[in-house]
């Protein structure tokens, strides 16, 4: 099976919402569950399977938004889940997901984010950033490297504004594999950025 990145690093970010489902307010609301999933889409492209990152997996019972057939997806998603854990998807935001570069690659980025929260799951170092724009359509600029020594992984974000005014908050995410690094359980990935008001220097623990 193939793995897509939805968004690649070193080009855009692009601050979209992709809702791919509404809910009619006359239906009756199951369950709704939100966070970082895995998505995989059947051979005519229609996400099929989803699996969070704490052991569950949901078999989705609606069509929505055709994709590349046969391939793997992460994704931050809200379902509705029916009383057989049937999802339903309701809203789909890609991840960024290509491997980290290595530290030599770093480039002259010096604007700020703000980590919002952090945790490892399905292999993933998964972060929800935030990041201040000006005006809707703001194209900004996301990078990430890596360290990789003994018992620990060091990956540092990098950010171009491209002289965008801090002004109010969009979104991004972050779903970067740790596979090929070598961990074993109880090492330490560590997270590097320029913040707004700190800068961050963060250690997630692998479990």
């Amino acid at each position: 099976m193939k793995t897509s990145t939805s968004i690649l690093v070193f080009l855009a970010v692009v601050f979209m919402q992709a809702f791919i489902s509404c809910r009619d307010d006359n239906e009756e609301v199951g369950t709704i569950y939100s966070g970082f999933m895995t998505g995989y889409t059947d051979s005519e492209g229609y996400i099929s399977v989803l699996n969070d990152d704490f052991g569950k997996q949901y078999m989705v019972k609606e069509k929505s938004g055709r994709l590349k057939s046969d391939t793997l997806y992460r994704m931050v998603a809200s379902v509705e889940l029916d009383e057989n854990l049937n999802a339903r998807i309701l809203q789909m935001v890609p991840t960024i997901s290509d491997k980290a570069y290595e530290d030599s690659v770093n480039p002259d980025f010096k604007d700020p984010v703000e980590i919002k929260s952090m945790y490892i799951g399905s292999g993933f170092l998964n972060i929800h950033l935030g990041i201040k724009v000006a005006k809707e359509g703001t194209v900004h600029r996301l990078f990430y490297s890596h360290i990789n020594t003994p018992g620990k992984v060091v990956l540092a974000i990098y950010h171009n504004a491209d002289d965008d005014k801090p002004v109010y908050t969009k979104y991004a995410y972050l779903s970067i594999p740790l596979s090929g690094y070598g961990l074993s359980k109880n090492d330490t990935v560590f997270v590097n950025a320029k913040g707004y008001d700190k800068d961050y220097d963060s250690p997630v623990i692998y479990k």
